[in-house]
Order: structure tokens, then C-alpha cells, then sequence
């Protein structure tokens, strides 16, 4: 599936997008998960890691694609537990 632009995802519909890694954060209350924003130029989405205290790699500056169902909380896109792999030198 090749990648949909950020800005044209449409909610609670399978979708792969790529992007950039703006910013990671991980938190433990209330719950433990792992947040990462990534942005492809045309829109911001949040990939959140339930159950993560961390996920290996992901760091600000990293390319990516990933791929789940994205839903709306408080008013920001939400990926929740995508499937994701790291874009290398191309």
C-alpha cells in the first residue's frame, strides 16, 4: 500500500502514511505509552505506543512509514499500536 498524504487520511480507514519524527514523549501516569508526532509536510499525525516506556529508534529527525487505523482524540490524529519500519538512505 503506498503511502496517503497526511492530510488526506480518513478517519477509522486503514491507512499507511510516511513522515518525519518532529518530537517523542514518553510518560508513565496515567498510563505508560510513547508518543511520537510525525510530520509529512502536508499535516501532523500522533503515533502512540500503548503499554511502551519506550520503542527503540524512534528519535526526532527519523523518517518513517507507518500503518494503522487513525481515529480523532482531542482534536489530534491518532494512530494507536501502528505497524511501522524506518526509511533508510534512499
Amino acid at each position: 500500500m503506498s503511502p496517503t498524504a497526511i492530510s488526506a487520511v480518513v478517519l477509522r480507514q486503514r491507512s499507511t502514511v510516511r513522515g518525519e519524527i518532529i518530537s517523542v514523549v514518553s510518560t508513565e501516569r496515567p498510563s505508560v505509552r510513547t508518543d511520537a508526532e510525525i510530520s509529512d509536510g502536508t499535516g501532523t499525525l500522533l503515533l502512540r505506543f500503548i503499554g511502551r516506556a519506550s520503542v527503540p529508534g524512534l528519535a526526532g529527525g527519523r523518517q518513517l512509514i507507518a500503518q494503522g487505523t487513525p481515529g480523532l482524540v482531542d482534536g489530534t490524529i491518532v494512530m494507536i499500536n501502528p505497524l511501522y519500519s524506518f526509511v533508510t538512505g534512499e
